[in-house]
């Protein structure tokens, strides 16, 4: 069984791309796969904002996952990359016509418990970012 969970790193996308980026930093070009269709697949949207998460983690706003090395990482969050992780993470948290995120959560009844502390994180996100 599958990591399910509301938190950012609560899940199986999340895990595997922290296992990806401790492995050998964050190249965002190899995550492009998760975000190639129209509609955002599960992975994709817990892809999405775990970058979110990791972004305001590199900027000292949020604990650091496992025990990621944040030096490796914080290089690939230029204004660009954070721009571009904002969008996918509205895409992600838009509805269930683009989610599969957000309409998974939604059958569960649990939307809100997901969704409010993603919607928070991305504002707080933008708010600490200069734009591109």
């Amino acid at each position: 069984m599958g990591a399910w969970g509301a938190g950012p790193w609560e899940n199986d996308g999340a895990l595997d791309l922290l296992a990806e980026v401790g492995d050998g930093g964050l190249v965002v070009e190899d995550l492009a796969w998760a975000f190639e269709d129209e509609y955002l697949e599960v992975d994709g949207g817990q892809i999405a904002l775990a970058l979110v998460d990791l972004a305001l983690a590199v900027r000292g706003l949020r604990p650091v996952p496992g025990d990621l090395d944040l030096d490796r990482v914080a290089p690939a969050f230029t204004p660009e990359v954070v721009a571009w992780v904002a969008e996918q993470a509205d895409r992600a948290l838009a509805g269930p016509e683009t989610s599969e995120a957000y309409e998974l959560w939604e059958e569960a009844g649990s939307l809100d418990e997901w969704r409010l502390p993603a919607v928070a994180a991305l504002a707080e996100l933008r708010a600490s970012s200069p734009t591109p």
